[in-house]
């Protein structure tokens, strides 16, 4: 049977997440606001759409006063494991660790990839090199005292400096 933490990181990964982040009402502490907004950070699963997830929030909220307001609306997207740059970061990991291999999978957070695929039609992963133990990572990421150990830094910089050589040798 799996703790509540990985059951919580595998719905991430099966199902959209909606996470409140930001909350505006009032300005003043002695004014009763008339309306109030709630800013909520929603993940969606590549091939998904926003109507899709909207039928999700309303089937849950219910009934009510209230809109909602998509202010960027795309779905999660994705890099065919068939390409130059995955045979590449392949040859990389396991030179570094020959008991390692690499495994597409999907991320419940958010990488910049998607920005790089539309932008340029490109290939593009959310790769980082860590030994760090996935437990603790999880609790880093944008926490209040996000880090990453100088061992990881260190192996992320050769990662990248051989993949921006390896790659501009094969153009």
């Amino acid at each position: 049977m799996e703790s509540p933490e990985e059951r919580k990181r595998l719905e991430a990964l099966v199902g959209p997440t909606y996470a409140p982040t930001m909350i505006e009402a009032s300005k003043k502490r002695n004014v009763i606001p008339s309306h109030c907004e709630i800013t909520v950070d929603s993940r969606i699963l590549p091939g998904s759409t926003p109507a899709e997830s909207e039928k999700i929030v309303r089937s849950v909220l219910g009934d009510g006063d209230y809109e909602l307001d998509w202010i960027e609306a795309s779905g999660g997207t994705r890099s065919p494991v068939e390409s130059p740059l995955w045979d590449v970061l392949d040859t990389w990991v396991r030179k570094n660790d020959p008991e390692a291999g690499l495994a597409p999978m999907c991320l419940s957070g958010f990488t910049d990839s998607h920005w790089m695929r539309e932008a340029f039609g490109s290939v593009a992963y959310g790769f980082m090199p860590t030994t760090m133990d996935p437990q603790l990572a999880g609790t880093l990421v944008h926490s209040a005292d996000e880090r990453i150990p100088l061992d990881d830094l260190d192996l992320a910089v050769r990662c990248f400096l051989h993949l921006a050589r390896a790659m501009g040798e094969a153009a």
